[in-house]
């Protein structure tokens, strides 16, 4: 008997549309001759599940289920697709967890500490693992800019701490901008890092890894034609340069995945990762987990997959089933 699979997208923040577009693809890529395959809409009203292209109903959210011509379909699994909240938070996980209900996501504690990028850091402060220089403001009201210049120098970045695809991200130049830069970012989150800026190659590596499978993909070259990777710039294949393998050394590729796949255990992370760094004299400096990273086709990990001759359909079939 097929197994029914809930594809869950959406979510409550900027990052809402993109994550429906990745949860089209993954929905587009489960093998249908193995499992029943629904999408689910994911908002502050409920889950929203799509029966057929004319027929939604509601999830109960007491059992994972749905009502449809007076059955009760039960869900087996989660494909969770959801980026920022409540899914690289780790609430949707959490809900999951009381109901036992297996999912393809990173679960609670890897999920909080990999969105909230001041925690990520600090746990990975004590490891051998490079990070940029950075301040962390709290509730920002006063704050004095000498002293955090002192310790980031400019240019700097600024970043909302819970946030993803860049959204609320500046590039600041001139210490006079960065009290606009970080009402920017206090738009997406109350907690602000203010980030070393760091002049080198900047790259990407996907990590799966199941019970019984390890795979560390190739990593990807991110050159982008504004002044940085910002939202923009990610979502317009015209304005990037996505170069898969990235054009750096056997040794500073190796160091990359070698980076990823112990940040990716250390952490404690599940399913699909996506691990960015900045390569700077052969070195490699952490930026950032994405915890459920980009899955339309023209994403990241989609195309570290394809490079290595893997099909997408397969991937999704081999974390579905380290599952069960």
């Amino acid at each position: 008997m097929k197994k029914n699979i809930a594809v869950l997208a959406g979510g409550y923040t900027s990052e809402r549309n993109i994550s429906l577009n990745s949860g089209k693809q993954v929905f587009n890529s489960i093998d249908r001759n193995k499992y029943n395959v629904y999408f689910v809409d994911v908002s502050r009203q409920g889950l929203l599940c799509e029966i057929n292209p004319a027929q939604f109903a509601h999830i109960d959210m007491n059992d994972f289920s749905v009502m449809h011509n007076g059955e009760k379909i039960r869900f087996d699994f989660a494909f969770i697709v959801l980026h920022g909240s409540p899914g690289e938070d780790g609430k949707i996980q959490a809900w999951l967890d009381i109901l036992q209900i297996p999912y393809s996501a990173c679960g609670v504690f890897a999920s909080v500490n990999t969105l909230h990028k001041a925690a990520c850091k600090r746990l990975l402060s004590n490891t051998d693992v490079k990070i940029p220089k950075y301040v962390i403001l709290n509730n920002p009201e006063a704050f004095n800019i000498e002293e955090i210049l002192d310790i980031t120098g400019l240019p700097c970045f600024v970043k909302p701490n819970n946030a993803g695809s860049s959204f609320g991200v500046s590039k600041v130049y001139k210490k006079e901008d960065l009290i606009e830069a970080v009402n920017i970012a206090m738009q997406e989150d109350n907690i602000v890092i203010i980030e070393e800026f760091i002049k080198g190659t900047e790259v990407s590596c996907g990590v799966i890894k199941t019970k019984s499978e390890e795979i560390v993909l190739p990593v990807t070259e991110i050159v982008p034609k504004k002044d940085f990777f910002d939202t923009e710039a990610k979502y317009d294949p015209t304005l990037t340069d996505e170069i898969t393998p990235a054009r750096i050394s056997e040794e500073e590729t190796l160091a990359v995945q070698s980076y990823a796949s112990f940040i990716y255990d250390f952490i404690g992370c599940k399913g699909i990762v996506r691990i960015d760094f900045i390569i700077r004299d052969g070195i490699p400096y952490f930026l950032e987990v994405n915890s459920i990273p980009g899955m339309s086709a023209q994403s990241i990990i989609p195309k570290q997959i394809r490079s290595i001759g893997k099909n997408i359909t397969d991937i999704l079939t081999m974390i579905i089933e380290d599952n069960f």
